[in-house]
């Protein structure tokens, strides 16, 4: 199936599928039947292009680690079909927030590719030339993915605010084609939808999705976004490879959870953008936080997500910003151990490692988690943190305590987390939780 958009009487003309679609309201949106399962949600971008107005914007956004350029435009382009907002959904001039989907569905984005694929490797790309005044078209098997072709007769703009009227806009192009990927149809409907037939102007405003093409992602494919749906908040912990990651959100199982970030590896170079897992995750505090380790090779920043345990569309998040060795220098870098679960009256061995030897170490607590800054220095405490005792890192760079559990802490749940500060260079651990029975 082969979706095409073109320029006809000086318009923009999104042309049909070469195949029937299957109308779900003769007035507003369609389908053209499928629809894409948790394993073909990665999209790449094989970055080829000669435009040079593809490749001007080179100013990073903090909502967008790590990719500028076209790569920025097509990450967007996807993220605008999301259940939620990434991350803040701030980061395009041309639209209030990016993730208006609102459905069981999140495109997974994977960076880079190493060459155009296959009719099915889910990658956006050039082609040379153009065709009967066509701009770009979607070849969509749908349940085995698809592939996006843009033709270089036109002049290609990667924004990431206005546009030129005399270039395409890139981003508004590309969430267009991808609305057919994810097996929407062309749309009848007023007011200019992102699937209209007819683009807006040179596709800026398509970067936005309207009313109707919402309707037809939530009732005509995936359904509206479940509220057990995971969500994701904030990171907090290390952004370091091999530290210490808290995810913080909504909605994770208390088992089985799995933390997907992007691979590095077939993101460059490999047949597909599968994204590495960290599999076999709990939660804690009320299915509202999990905890791990950052893998040390294969990954790269962009987006992480969290899938739920269970299958189906509802079980993976949406995509939240991840800077990969983008934090605070020091973050995490002493490990704390404790137990999560202690008893009023009794006692409780807090273990420290990986310090700086000779070091003193602060133990602190909070009743919160929602991070402080000390001295500086970013924790994950909340601001309301006290110092429990601190001890001298040995040789080695550990230290033990015994904390006395007080009998009147029944039923509280306690942060604990180490700060040293040694030779004016700031580290603290990992946060634990600890409820006390």
């Amino acid at each position: 199936m082969k979706n095409v958009l073109r320029l006809s009487l000086g318009s923009l003309l999104l042309a049909g599928t070469v195949t029937v679609v299957v109308p779900e309201n003769a007035s507003a949106w369609s389908t053209i039947g499928g629809s894409l399962g948790l394993t073909q949600r990665d999209y790449r971008i094989y970055d080829n292009f000669t435009d040079s107005t593809c490749h001007d914007n080179t100013t990073a956004h903090s909502n967008w680690p790590e990719y500028t350029e076209v790569e920025l435009s097509a990450w967007k382009a996807g993220a605008e079909w999301g259940s939620r907002s990434l991350g803040d959904g701030s980061g395009d001039g041309s639209q209030n927030n990016v993730g208006d989907g609102g459905a069981n569905f999140n495109f997974i984005w994977a960076g880079n590719a190493g060459n155009t694929g296959g009719y099915n490797g889910n990658i956006i790309s050039p082609l040379s030339g153009s065709s009967g005044g066509v701009l770009a078209y979607c070849e969509t098997p749908i349940s085995d993915g698809w592939r996006i072709r843009f033709y270089e007769s036109w002049t290609w703009d990667d924004g990431p605010d206005s546009v030129p009227s005399s270039r395409m806009d890139f981003q508004g192009v590309a969430c267009h084609e991808l609305g057919h990927a994810l097996g929407l149809g062309h749309s009848t409907a007023g007011g200019n939808p992102t699937m209209s037939a007819y683009a807006s102007g040179n596709g800026v405003s398509d970067r936005s999705i309207a009313s109707d093409d919402i309707a037809g992602i939530q009732q005509g494919v995936y359904g509206a976004m479940s509220s057990s749906m995971p969500e994701v908040t904030d990171l907090q912990g290390s952004l370091n490879a091999g530290g210490t990651l808290i995810v913080v959100g909504n909605n994770f199982s208390s088992t089985g959870n799995e933390v997907w970030f992007n691979n590095n590896g077939t993101s460059a170079n490999g047949p597909d953008g599968d994204p590495v897992k960290v599999t076999n995750l709990a939660s804690t505090n009320g299915g509202t936080q999990i905890s791990l380790t950052i893998p040390t090779t294969g990954i790269e920043g962009g987006s992480i997500h969290v899938k739920k345990s269970g299958s189906g569309n509802s079980t993976l998040s949406e995509g939240h910003p991840f800077d990969l060795n983008g934090g605070q220098p020091g973050l995490n870098t002493i490990t704390l151990f404790a137990p999560t679960l202690v008893f009023a009256g009794g006692s409780a061995i807090l273990d420290v490692s990986r310090a700086t030897p000779g070091a003193k170490v602060y133990l602190l607590y909070s009743m919160a988690n929602t991070g402080t800054t000390i001295f500086g220095h970013q924790f994950d405490l909340g601001s309301n943190w006290k110092v429990l005792t601190n001890l001298t890192a040995d040789s080695a760079g550990t230290g033990s305590y015994s904390l006395n559990v007080p009998s009147g802490a029944s039923g509280m749940t306690v942060y604990m987390e180490c700060g040293a500060n040694t030779a004016g260079v700031i580290t603290d651990s990992n946060i634990q939780q600890i409820t006390v029975m």
